[in-house]
């Protein structure tokens, strides 16, 4: 006859054994997704440097440009140009946040790792001995202790996002990542835009020298 808590403690081991599992998956999919931000960056950069480039050209050739495009058409694509330009720096903050984000989590996964091994491995032992001696003890890590300490040298304001944060986020276990993920959607939306504006300003400039 089987012992039913024992198949408790087994049903509970293989459900989170299988929640590990899949949570880690999901990360895997979201860490291999933001580190491509590098690559959506460089694109942007470019994007910024033609766009610089072109701008310096426009201004410093005025009296060249002018007779080709007449001077509203001059005015309409510098203003393309610099909101292009513009969107570019956007891109950019977004590209940091993305990757600041995503390096976080990486180094953070890598140092917790052996702190949660040894934890794990010292909370089995010293469950064993409680037992033996019929002592009651909790051994589950605190979390809210943990960020009371970690805000300690943070001004009041920090602290007060981070509280907010960890209430916002609380049983998310994908959180961290999840930021990760909005700034590199971010970063791709304006950097869509900013080619746009870059292929605009071109369609632009090529119209007002046709009709000139």
């Amino acid at each position: 006859m089987s012992n039913p808590g024992s198949d408790d403690s087994l049903v509970e081991w293989n459900r989170l054994n299988k929640e590990n599992a899949e949570h880690g998956f999901v990360s895997a999919l979201y860490q291999s997704m933001t580190e491509t931000s590098p690559l959506v960056d460089k694109f942007s950069l470019w994007l910024l440097a033609g766009t610089g480039a072109t701008g310096a050209l426009l201004i410093t050739q005025i009296k060249s440009v002018l007779p080709f495009l007449t001077q509203q058409g001059f005015k309409v694509c510098l203003v393309i140009l610099v909101t292009s330009a513009v969107i570019g720096f956007v891109a950019k903050y977004s590209s940091l946040r993305c990757e600041i984000q995503s390096n976080f989590q990486s180094k953070f996964t890598e140092l917790i790792k052996p702190v949660l091994d040894k934890h794990e491995q010292d909370e089995g032992t010293i469950q064993e001995y409680a037992e033996q001696q019929g002592i009651e003890l909790q051994t589950d890590i605190n979390l809210a202790s943990i960020m009371e300490e970690f805000s300690r040298p943070f001004p009041f304001w920090v602290k007060w996002l981070i509280s907010r944060k960890i209430e916002k986020t609380s049983g998310d276990r994908q959180a961290g990542f999840h930021i990760a993920v909005k700034a590199y959607m971010s970063q791709l939306r304006w950097t869509l835009l900013q080619a746009v504006l870059f292929l605009v300003f071109m369609l632009t400039a090529a119209w007002y020298a046709n009709a000139r």
